[in-house]
């Protein structure tokens, strides 16, 4: 996209001249005349003969320019209130348009001063130099202009005879203000890269296609539309070689002296594809339920997702062993830190989470806590597996069939295991103390006040009392035939139900 593409796409009209400084007024001034009255005046006065231009240099007095001039003084007088709804807005596309016409008086303007050698002339040596001082531009942006130029504007043979522009179509559309500058310029590159046998057999019809398109598409949509043209044309020449693709690969995960971490990449075509597939379902957006709206920005929810595929994979792929054991995540605290759920821990890798975020993914993955003395003496080991076994989730995938919290329609094949006591709270790991919730969830519903507990062997789920001031328990009932059975209260068993794995999260031996 081109700076006064950009600049339009802002909804601020920009003439050539979008550099971030105040563009130049018709007749060469820069931002409002020093005789302004304020009365609605706020332009250069049409009859100021020479002012002070751009970049020092004296603004012009030609009658074609002064006339340029006391329109856009006219507009920038309007008084806008008393227009209606359509005479507003056709004032705003109308102005649009004669906006964008100006991109073609730039290439006939840039092109004559080329022709004319006033660069040399005037001891710069190439145009893009003498627009840089002239127009206060910075070398990209004045050299996109000369290139605008040469492709768009007119031009002259060997002897000096008239030539159409390069791209006829899109010049044409330009100086009738049908598309922008920044539309021609892309469609010059899209022809530009074709190879020069497919451009001399289809460039012609690419300009006429893309121009029309251009009439109706914004710039990024034109060049989704452009690409694909490209790649039906030259399928194989628009594909970097895999060669190339696999020496430019790599990824870093830099750490954050607060325990964050930036992670960059530059992936395969190949390893992309894998992770587009692995982080759409998981990113995606969660409908409103008990919990709210997803609120989470885009970007927060692709983090959501590699967090979630990275527990997953540590809890139930077969890795390959680091140091000759299970790859596994060590993470050690304190006691005292464990009691009060404050203050930091630190993983096998060198780095530093909260201890409340370490005992959230100690229950999600394959995690080992150590519980450190004072004096930094291991106190206790905590199990190196606190997920279900696979029998263990297989009874509740039959029990629950889906994530359990009210309202969420993923199934057990999409979700994970939820301790109702917390397994960092010496919560068992059996039926009794499991139900079955979607990642989402998981993180998301305790954190805002829900809870969930066992009704007739069931699981429930309380509300906050700012969602419900009784707290009535609720079932997911997606998951289950309607209505759902109500059966009588259980007898309450002579002795607890055999946990596989109940013994507590964190024993530490305190003789």
């Amino acid at each position: 996209m081109s700076d006064q593409d950009e600049g339009l796409a802002a909804g601020v009209p920009t003439g050539p001249h979008a550099d971030g400084s105040a563009a130049p007024d018709a007749d060469g001034s820069a931002g409002p005349h020093p005789d302004a009255d304020g009365g609605g005046s706020a332009g250069p006065s049409a009859d100021a003969g020479a002012g002070s231009g751009v970049g020092g240099c004296a603004g012009s007095s030609h009658p074609v320019v002064r006339a340029l001039a006391e329109a856009v003084d006219g507009l920038l007088g309007l008084e806008l209130t008393p227009l209606a709804r359509d005479e507003l807005l056709a004032v705003l596309t109308g102005v649009e348009r004669q906006s964008r016409r100006l991109a073609a008086v730039d290439h006939r303007l840039i092109g004559q001063i080329s022709g004319r050698g006033i660069g040399l002339e005037l001891g710069y040596g190439p145009t893009a130099s003498l627009l840089q001082d002239l127009c206060v531009l910075t070398a990209r942006q004045a050299n996109a202009r000369v290139e605008a130029a040469d492709r768009l504007g007119p031009r002259r043979g060997l002897t000096g005879q008239p030539l159409p522009p390069l791209y006829p179509h899109a010049a044409a559309a330009v100086a009738a203000g049908e598309i922008s500058g920044g539309h021609a310029e892309l469609i010059a590159a899209t022809i530009t890269g074709l190879p020069a046998q497919v451009r001399a057999v289809h460039g012609e019809a690419v300009e006429r296609a893309l121009t029309g398109q251009a009439r109706l598409l914004d710039t990024r949509r034109l060049a989704i539309l452009a690409r694909r043209i490209g790649d039906t044309l030259d399928p194989d020449g628009r594909l970097t070689p895999d060669r190339v693709q696999q020496r430019d690969r790599w990824a870093a995960l830099t750490r954050n002296p607060d325990g964050s971490a930036d992670l960059r990449a530059r992936l395969t075509p190949g390893c992309a594809a894998l992770w587009e597939t692995i982080l759409t379902p998981l990113s995606a957006k969660r409908p409103d339920d008990g919990t709210g709206p997803d609120t989470r920005t885009p970007g927060q929810r692709v983090h959501d997702a590699l967090e979630e595929a990275a527990t997953r994979l540590l809890a139930h792929a077969d890795l390959p062993s680091t140091a000759g054991v299970p790859t596994t995540l060590i993470i050690t605290f304190t006691l005292a830190d464990l009691e009060a759920r404050t203050g930091q821990a630190t993983t096998h890798h060198g780095g530093t989470l909260t201890v409340a975020e370490a005992l959230r993914l100690a229950a999600e993955a394959r995690v080992i806590p150590v519980l450190l003395s004072d004096t930094g003496g291991v106190l206790a080991y905590g199990r190196g597996r606190r997920l279900a076994p696979p029998r263990l989730r297989l009874a509740l995938f039959a029990r629950d069939k889906g994530c359990t919290f009210p309202g969420c329609a993923l199934t057990a094949a999409r979700s994970e295991v939820h301790h109702l006591t917390d397994w960092a709270a010496n919560g068992p790991t059996d039926l009794a103390n499991l139900t079955i919730t979607c990642g989402y969830h998981n993180r998301r519903a305790t954190g805002q006040g829900w809870r969930a507990i066992m009704i007739n062997d069931v699981p429930h789920w309380i509300p906050p009392r700012h969602l419900d001031p009784h707290q009535t328990p609720r079932r997911n009932t997606l998951h289950h035939p309607w209505p759902p059975p109500t059966p009588e209260p259980a007898p309450t068993p002579a002795s607890a139900p055999e946990s596989e794995t109940s013994e507590p999260a964190m024993t530490p031996d305190r003789r």
